[in-house]
């Protein structure tokens, strides 16, 4: 069995490092939302990775995969310094969106996520507060959809769903219980 060898090196990413972050137990955020709204997809759980579900044709789903919503934001934590892109569930994320509601942007609202108990699957809690100044230094609004793609894998030149190189993209995580696999 061969490798697959490569001609020519993957280009950079144009975004900045912006990490993906789930609220551990035992830790917490505490800092400014970076983003204007939220953004939610529904995913599927497969090989210790979170993969989007998707519209047509989605493995997951014809693989009788559970599906469960998945929200994000990016956010601005002081003390250590940091931007990132922290993934949220649906109880906490209409907390926020209805604490938030008569603002016209969730951009510089301040929360509180932590971990209601000692398991990593533990309920996320959220303490919301407003912050009348928070807009004025923060870092500029990540493209959350772009960061998600290049964590994922699939990049925005594949974003169309009718794509067949996105949707062998997406069947690559799938094959092998999440692991990618050799495409014929």
């Amino acid at each position: 069995m061969d490798p697959r060898w490569l001609d020519e090196p993957t280009p950079p990413s144009s975004l900045p490092h912006l990490p993906l972050t789930r609220v551990k137990p035992g830790a917490g955020f505490t800092g400014l939302i970076t983003t204007s709204r939220l953004l939610g997809v529904p995913t599927h759980y497969v090989g210790r990775r979170t993969l989007p579900c998707v519209k047509e044709g989605c493995p997951g789903c014809e693989g009788k995969l559970a599906t469960r919503d998945e929200w994000y934001a990016g956010l601005y934590t002081a003390i250590p310094s940091k931007h990132l892109l922290v993934a949220l569930t649906p109880a906490v994320a209409w907390q926020i969106k209805d604490f938030f509601k008569g603002s016209p942007t969730l951009r510089g609202c301040y929360v509180i996520l932590t971990r209601a108990g000692k398991a990593a699957n533990s309920r996320l809690l959220v303490q919301c507060k407003d912050f009348e100044s928070g807009q004025a230094k923060l870092p500029p609004e990540p493209d959350l959809a772009a960061h998600l793609l290049h964590i994922w894998g699939l990049d925005q030149a594949h974003m169309a769903q009718d794509d067949p190189a996105y949707v062998n993209r997406v069947k690559e995580h799938y094959k092998g219980n999440g692991r990618t696999a050799d495409v014929q």
